[in-house]
């Protein structure tokens, strides 16, 4: 389904004729502005599976203070987690999930020197990529955003909120947006028991 398929499905939930082109429309250019807002909003606020793309970063030359950088991919929409490599007995290696880094300069800073992996919500320029539930949440949140304007309705506006929470639920229940799951550290309970 392309861009304009999908204002369209906005249009037609609101009652209102469909647009050959954003570029014939009488709001063609808000049309365009709303769904490109809408779209990024959609894969930063929730990570679909279908965006989320993990990569091993390249280290910068320069240094940040003492801490290494690592250059974000161009394509980052919203960066996720960073893993760094832990050392482990006999030179095993293996990835642990880093929450020390900061983002500086378009790379994230860290303390880890041995490389890092991130995972990241890519920037989607192909609308052919997006399943189902994600085109009506876009439509559904696309017509909400269009219904003052184009309707002056505050009802419409809300069933249209309401449709899209109902889209989001729907795609969390079939396991396209991926649930954020906290990682227990090794040892943990013994970490608990000496807090007791």
């Amino acid at each position: 389904m392309s861009k304009i398929e999908i204002i369209n499905r906005a249009l037609l939930k609101l009652g209102e004729p469909p647009v050959s082109s954003v570029n014939d429309a009488a709001f063609g250019r808000v049309y365009d502005i709303i769904y490109k807002d809408v779209k990024d909003l959609l894969l930063s606020s929730y990570p679909w599976r279908f965006a989320v793309g993990v990569r091993e970063l390249a280290m910068c030359e320069e240094k940040f203070g003492d801490k290494f950088m690592y250059r974000l991919p161009a394509d980052c929409l919203l960066l996720l987690k960073v893993f760094g490599a832990e050392k482990m007995a006999l030179d095993e290696v293996r990835a642990v999930s880093s929450q020390n880094y900061e983002i500086a300069n378009n790379c994230v800073v860290t303390g880890v020197k041995g490389g890092i992996r991130a995972e990241y919500v890519k920037i989607i320029e192909d609308d052919g990529m997006f399943p189902l539930l994600f085109r009506e949440a876009v439509a559904a949140k696309m017509a909400a955003e269009l219904a003052m304007r184009l309707k002056h309705s505050l009802t419409i506006k809300q069933a249209m909120e309401t449709e899209f929470f109902t889209l989001i639920r729907q795609a969390e229940l079939n396991n396209e947006i991926m649930k954020d799951v906290e990682l227990v550290p090794e040892n943990s309970w013994v970490l608990v028991r000496e807090v007791w």
